[in-house]
């Protein structure tokens, strides 16, 4: 089974009468009514079988189908199934149903990533992104995310998917970023991320929200950026240290953006605890985000990893990541890396 399996089903009861509902397994679900356990109406009009089911790619599209289905007399109803018997009963819903209609964006999404799926990809990726239930991963490889991504911002219902949030699976996360990097008007992208980032959960997602539209305004960008390191929420934070690593390293540097990264914390009191989860991928971007400052100012972000004791001016454990993450970039010189080492 995978994600993408959402059914609308109807059956016929023993008196005659219609019965409709949604599942993800349709054998198991008529089972269940067959046994009794289904629905108290099914048990009180038994025995009963399936008369026709409709696959959708996404809950809400198949919740939708039903709850329309429903809302048909029987006289309409049996001619939509009496049609279904030559033609899968979606096609024939998405034609004949009131209101119906057209797939939405939610349902492209899902549909076009079910046509992706890489199971071996999913396991693989799975190991990489540890805080994210497996469940929901369905193993969509980063161009066709993009492809995806690309082709949904086309269409008249985007807004539809990007607010409807939180989406259930990580892949949709994954699409929902990189339409987010699609958007060229600053003030839009700003509002899209303002409201996607509340909802990020995992480090993959986060890291691969596209900054560049950021750069447009970067003195307004710098506000929200201090705005989003003074959130409670551990992907904010990771996200503001990637903006500042990703815009501000060349020519927008300034030394005090060292400072910010170096104080800011993942917000963890006896009253509001942070997870371990949280603690680490917060502490992980502030290394990597010193590493990477090693390579573009030097001059600058050495000291932060050569002072130590009383005059240190990162916590220990985020220098001795940030110089082993700097000893396996390709960018440090040879030079670097030996020296690098002599600090630790």
């Amino acid at each position: 089974m995978t994600p993408f399996e959402h059914y609308m089903y109807v059956l016929e009861c023993g008196d005659g009468s219609l019965y409709t509902g949604y599942t993800t397994d349709v054998d198991a679900r008529v089972a269940a009514h067959q046994a009794g356990t289904g629905a108290k109406y099914t048990k009180a009009h038994a025995p009963v079988r399936l008369v026709a089911q409709a696959r959708f790619y996404s809950k809400e599209r198949a919740m939708s189908a039903e709850a329309r289905f429903k809302q048909l007399d029987r006289a309409n109803k049996d001619v939509l199934l009496a049609k279904a018997a030559n033609t899968p009963l979606e096609d024939v819903l998405c034609v004949e149903l009131p209101g119906f209609g057209e797939d939405t964006a939610g349902e492209f999404v899902c549909r076009s990533l079910a046509r992706n799926v890489d199971l071996d990809y999913r396991d693989f990726h799975a190991r990489l992104v540890p805080t994210v239930d497996k469940k929901t991963i369905a193993g969509v490889r980063t161009p066709a995310l993009r492809t995806i991504a690309k082709e949904l911002v086309k269409r008249d219902d985007v807004d539809a998917f990007l607010k409807t949030l939180p989406h259930r699976l990580f892949d949709e996360n994954q699409v929902h970023a990189f339409a987010i990097g699609l958007e060229r008007d600053y003030d839009t992208a700003l509002a899209l991320y303002e409201r996607f980032l509340p909802f990020v959960d995992n480090w993959a997602t986060c890291d691969q929200l596209p900054v560049k539209v950021l750069a447009k305004r970067p003195d307004e960008t710098l506000e929200h950026i201090e705005r989003w390191l003074a959130s409670r929420h551990c992907y904010t934070i990771r996200f503001a240290m990637g903006v500042l690593m990703r815009l501000y390293l060349d020519e927008l540097f300034d030394e005090r953006f060292l400072d910010l990264v170096a104080r800011t914390r993942m917000p963890n009191t006896a009253e509001n605890p942070a997870s371990e989860d949280d603690i680490y991928y917060v502490d992980m971007m502030r290394a990597w985000y010193f590493a990477e400052a090693l390579a573009k100012q030097e001059t600058s972000a050495l000291p932060y990893l050569e002072q130590q004791g009383d005059e240190a001016l990162l916590d220990e454990w985020t220098r001795r990541k940030a110089i082993q993450k700097a000893i396996e970039s390709r960018r440090i010189s040879n030079e670097m890396k030996n020296y690098l080492r002599t600090l630790r």
